[in-house]
């Protein structure tokens, strides 16, 4: 059952997205996928994603990313989180944060990301489509 959703009081207050932690990442992906959730199934949702971390432990984090602004918390009882950021807007975060640091060269900084995790062959195949496309443009 999904949950009714329940804006910020005032959503031309963007907020501004800082770095998030590895835990608030996931968090932010169980709301794009669910929608709005209570912290019970937000804690059941992330346990079902093989983490074992404590109830209290998920509270603390959606409570501060209330107070980050990522998240919008209702009054109801149980209280009731919303996101408040896109997928596509903290992509867009990242994205402007790797370009600075890539210094326009991305050879090196995909180097180093394929290093760091083996690509599936689904994502070989994916790349080298982009690159295709690349070359014929």
């Amino acid at each position: 059952m999904k949950l009714p959703y329940f804006p910020p009081t005032d959503m031309n207050q963007t907020p501004k997205i800082t770095k998030l932690s590895p835990g608030e990442a996931e968090l932010l992906e169980l709301f794009w996928e669910n929608g709005p959730l209570t912290l019970p199934k937000t804690y059941e949702l992330y346990k079902q994603s093989g983490k074992s971390p404590s109830y209290s432990t998920i509270q603390t984090r959606l409570n501060r990313m209330v107070d980050k602004g990522l998240l919008h918390r209702n009054t109801d009882f149980p209280a009731i989180y919303t996101s408040t950021v896109t997928k596509e807007s903290v992509r867009g975060k990242y994205f402007e944060l790797l370009d600075e640091l890539a210094g326009k060269n991305f050879a090196p900084l995909m180097l180093h990301l394929f290093e760091k995790r083996a690509l599936t062959d689904e994502e070989i195949a994916v790349m080298r489509d982009i690159l295709a496309k690349l070359e014929q443009e």
